[in-house]
Parts: structure tokens; sequence; C-alpha cells
């Protein structure tokens, strides 16, 4: 009998008197471990060397300290890389840190934690999560049972322990820039920042290696780490290249056989809604030149309302009907950018209809559809119907298409004064709060024309909404809205200068998940 044979015939032996032992590399990746000798099938699956199940680490896999790691990035797929004007790399996994000349070597520091220490984070998150985030989203209840708001369990503990490290660190980020949004001091303390991303690299590290593997890049769990991934870095304001990640959720999507053969599994409802979500506000403050998706999301209006913003308490508030009225907007925008668009009368007449649907649509017949809480549900109504008819006003009239008359001007202003004295109601209630920021961004467009009370108010209401959700979006608002004002311009597209994307949405729901964990 050979070494190997009698060293796997006594791992055995050895797993069957002391229970399942997972091998080192197992260990490290945090992935369940078959214990199968001389080498498990999972490091078998993936290509690589199975190191064993000694009573040492490996000195080849390098274990060492936390923060003392660089981390050479791997060349990365053509499919899975944005490229942008100045031929730039942006890694889709990538925040604004992890952009760099194309043909040169990227390197990030990246720390390795050991298993003590990752336990130690989840169980702090886990408590805080149901001690501070939980708590502020109870309120959600109140308009209606929404599914994607509940405590974290201890089923939801031990699913996160072995959950692959793009989704265990993500939620840890998550948990990290709310709390250093809530404190609130205008320089957060640096050793939370440096948490954060320090959580933020190891997530990056973990969900570049899955999509290197063929077999698991397109998997429902990827495309939450790289949802999860983009709503951490809007969440702390690192957004710039959110559309990257949602460009690599479009492609995983597309190789899966589309939105329709994907919409079809119940565990990503909850994914698909967040990313249609972002997709479809992020385009209403976005370049008239750079809009994403609209295409696609028209095609798609039929089967969207049926399957998911129909749900009883959706994710953003804005009701369906607008919702819709929202995409059709963008889609006119892009087609008006285009060199072979069609003449202006043409693109006149829509916007008109567009206008009509939306000064059509019922705020009353909105709360009258709801099983309670109908005042306000009423109150949501007026505000995103005044909101969405600013942004149509505004937006089209920035291209031209819409003229710059007295009567659309009297419009507007009265959308505003309404718009504000419905915010004042809507923003002292905990329920809706966090689904006022967009309203308040398009409010603080209409600022410009010569309110300084209402830009004042604006501002203020921007301020106290970031540390009171825990996000630092509010503040990228105040921003872009504060240099806008400054700037003596007074049109849309001369706000958003780049792709800006303002949602109170912090995380995903990825419970639907747990069961590819067990």
């Amino acid at each position: 009998m050979d070494e190997s044979t009698k060293s796997a015939n006594q791992h055995n032996q050895n797993k069957d008197r002391r229970g399942k032992r997972h091998c080192w590399e197992c260990r490290r990746r945090c992935l369940v471990c078959d214990s199968e000798a001389p080498e498990c099938q999972r490091c078998r699956a993936s290509g690589i060397h199975c190191p064993g199940y000694g009573e040492v680490k490996p000195t080849r896999l390098k274990w060492v300290t936390p923060g003392r790691v660089l981390s050479r990035d791997q060349k990365q797929k053509k499919s899975l890389v944005y490229k942008n004007q100045d031929n730039h790399v942006n890694i889709i996994t990538g925040s604004t840190s992890i952009i760099a000349p194309m043909k040169h070597d990227i390197y990030m520091p990246i720390p390795r934690f050991e298993m003590h220490e990752e336990v130690h984070a989840i169980l702090q998150g886990y408590e805080y999560f149901n001690s501070c985030i939980y708590t502020d989203l109870i309120p959600l209840h109140e308009l209606g049972y929404n599914p994607y708001v509940y405590p974290l369990s201890e089923k939801h503990l031990q699913a996160a322990v072995w959950c692959p490290d793009y989704l265990k660190y993500g939620m840890l980020c998550m948990i990290v820039s709310h709390r250093i949004n809530q404190i609130g001091n205008a320089i957060p303390p640096r050793a939370m920042v440096e948490k954060f991303y320090n959580y933020w690299g190891l997530a990056v590290r973990s969900l570049n290696e899955y999509l290197d593997m063929e077999d698991r890049r397109s998997g429902d769990s990827v495309i939450a780490g790289i949802l999860t991934l983009l709503l951490a870095d809007i969440q702390q304001g690192s957004s710039l290249n959110w559309r990257c990640h949602l460009d690599a959720i479009y492609r995983l999507i597309m190789l899966r056989g589309g939105f329709h053969a994907v919409a079809e599994l119940k565990s990503m409802e909850p994914l698909l809604l967040c990313f249609w979500s972002v997709a479809v506000m992020g385009n209403t403050t976005c370049p008239a030149s750079d809009l994403f998706m609209t295409t696609f999301q028209l095609k798609t209006l039929k089967f969207l309302p049926q399957q998911y913003i129909t749900t009883v308490s959706p994710i953003q508030l804005c009701p369906v009907t607008l919702f819709i009225e929202l995409i059709k907007i963008s889609h006119l925008r892009m087609r008006a950018t285009r060199p072979d668009a069609a003449n202006t009368k043409t693109f006149k007449t829509e916007s008109f209809e567009i206008l009509e649907c939306v000064n059509r649509f019922s705020p009353h017949r909105l709360a009258q559809s709801k099983s309670s809480n109908h005042e306000v549900w009423a109150l949501v109504g007026l505000v995103y119907q005044a909101a969405v008819a600013l942004y149509c006003i505004l937006s089209l009239q920035s291209l031209s298409i819409l003229p710059e008359t007295q009567a659309l001007r009297v419009q507007c202003a009265t959308h505003g004064r309404l718009m504000q004295t419905l915010l004042v109601e809507a923003l002292e209630s905990k329920s809706l709060k966090r689904f006022m920021i967009w309203p308040l961004v398009v409010l603080g467009v209409e600022a410009v024309h010569g309110d300084a009370a209402m830009r004042a108010f604006v501002a203020k209401e921007l301020s106290e909404l970031s540390q009171s959700v825990g996000s630092y979006v509010p503040l990228t608002a105040k921003r872009v809205l504060r240099d806008f004002w400054a700037s003596g311009k007074t049109r849309w597209d001369a706000c958003f200068d780049r792709p800006y994307v303002f949602t109170g949405q912090i995380a995903v729901d990825t419970s639907g998940l747990m069961p590819l964990y067990r």
C-alpha cells in the first residue's frame, strides 16, 4: 500500500472518530468542505491543489497577519470589464479606487482575517443590525406587510458563516457604513473607515474569484454579491462607478437567458426588484447622453409591473403608473440625443402625452387600492406625482423637447410649492422619510429658479436624512445641488453632468439564497 493511500485511509479513520474536518483551502475561503481524501471535491472542481487537513497551517497558503497582504488583481475577462473614454479600465466589482490605465497591473492592499476575527465581526454585525437597522425599518410595516423587512435569526447567522465571502463582507460593509453615517461627524472615525475598506477589499477579491469560475459567475449569489457591493458603494459615497455594477448584472442576466427567464425564479425577485429600481431611478439623474438600458426597460413594461412593482410594499414607493412614465421619459431623452433622432415635433407630441398621463394619475385611487393607511398612501401619491411631473418638464426642456412657456413655468412653480408642503409632512413620518431622497433632489433642481427658501429647505432636510437613514447618499445629493445652484445654470442636464443614483436602499434581501449555503 503506497503512502498516499495510507494517508487517505488514516484521514478517513480520523474523520469518523472526530467528525467532519475542513481542508485548509476551504477554511480559508469559508466554504463547506466535503472532507474527502486525499483531496476535497471543492478544490478539485476549482482546479486548486487541496492542501489537506493537517494540524499545522501550510506555509504555501501564505497565512499572514491582517493588513500585510498585497493582492495582485488577476487578468479580467473581456466580458466583465467596462472601458471608459479615457482608456481606463473599470473593474465591474470595483468603485472609484479601482481605476487604472489599461496594460498596467492593479495592486490593492487587502487584509487577511483569521477565522476568529471573522466570526466576531459577523456576530457584532448581527447584533448591530437587529438593534439599530432593523429597529429603524420596523415602521415600514405601517405601509402594509413588507417581506423584505425582518430581524436576523440564528438561521441567518449560520448561513452567514458559510456563505461566500463577497456576501459576508459586503453585508459588513453596509453595517459599518450605516454606523459611520449615523454618527454624523464631518470627519468619520479613521478606524471605522479603514474597517469599511478592509471588508470592501475582501468582498471584491472574493467576487473576482467567483467571476473567474465559468460555472459560477452567473449564479444567483454572484448577482446578489454585485448588488450588495453596488449598494455599499452608493451608501458610503463611492458611487461614481455604480453603472459598472449594473452593466455587470445585466450581462450576467443575459448569460442566463434574459430577464424573463431569470424572473421566473422566486429567489431572484428581491434581487431583480433592486436592480430594476436602481437602474430606472438612476437614469433620471444622469446626463441624457449617458442613459442606461432604457430600450430594454421599455420592452419589458408589460411584464415588469405584474411581476414586481405591484408587491404589497415595494422597496421604492414610486407608484406603478408613475414608475412606467419615468421609463418613458428617460427613453425619450435618450432618443433625442441620437444623431438620427426624429424631428422635434414627434418628440414634443410624445412628451405632452406623457405629461398628461402624469397629471391624470389619481393619488386617491392609489390610496383606495391599499388595505390600510389610506392618508399615508395618498401623501405618497401626491409627492411622487409632483416629482415625476417636474422631472418630465425640466428634463425635457433641458433638451428643447418641451418649450419653455409661461404656462409650463407656472406649472413647475406650483408643483414645487406643493411638494415642499407635502415633504414637510412626509419627512416627519418614520415609514416614509427614507423614500423621500429622490423627490428632494427633484425639488432641489426646481429650486434653482430663484427660490432661496426652497433651496435652504432642501439642503437642511438632506443633511438630516443622511444621519437618520445611515447613508451618505443625501449628502452627495446636497453637494451636487449646491454646485448646481452656484453655477448660474438652470437646465436639468447641467445639474447632473455625470451619472448619479439617489436611493435610500442600503441592502438587498438574500434570504432566498440561504438553501445554497446549507
